[in-house]
């Protein structure tokens, strides 16, 4: 029992750790304007501390624990898509891709409170993020729910009487 909850606890983690995340990336997104700067600013810092804090424990983190940062690799890559087993590779691309991404615009956000100079390329990163963050969103809603549901369309498509032409 006790190694049951033991390994639930990296999955919490990384489940708190996401929606602090996101919900931090969402705030300073939606704020970025003058009115609500402070909130932006505060947001932005929370993100940039997520990021750092997801990287040292993914630094840290034992081999085969899930805080272990992603490994894409595009030899992993060939292999799944040659026998299509094991976890998408993709997941990996994904999770390295948003932390770099989310942890640039993050990162240029906390600069550009001393060089005024970066707040256009902070702003081009975070609207560049959206994309990524929009594939992610698709990739894994599709991964965990599409493939269910376009194997219950095609069953129904595939026992639907046929029409014959006479």
């Amino acid at each position: 029992m006790a190694g049951a909850t033991s390994s639930r606890w990296p999955l919490a983690v990384l489940k708190a750790w996401h929606a602090v995340l996101a919900g931090g990336f969402l705030v300073a997104y939606l704020t970025a304007d003058e009115d609500t700067y402070a909130m932006h600013q505060f947001a932005g810092y929370l993100v940039l501390v997520a990021i750092v804090l997801r990287l040292a424990f993914g630094v840290l983190a034992s081999g085969e624990s899930p805080l272990r940062l992603p490994r894409p690799s595009w030899r992993r890559m060939k292999e799944w898509v040659a026998t299509r087993k094991g976890r998408h590779p993709l997941f990996a691309w994904f999770a390295a891709s948003l932390l770099a991404v989310v942890g640039l615009a993050a990162l240029l956000g906390a600069l550009a409170d001393g060089a005024s100079w970066l707040e256009d390329p902070h702003e081009a990163v975070a609207e560049a993020s959206l994309w990524v963050i929009g594939a992610h969103i698709a990739f894994v809603t599709y991964m965990y729910a599409g493939r269910k549901w376009m194997a219950r369309i095609g069953a129904r498509l595939s026992s639907a009487p046929r029409e014959t032409l006479r």
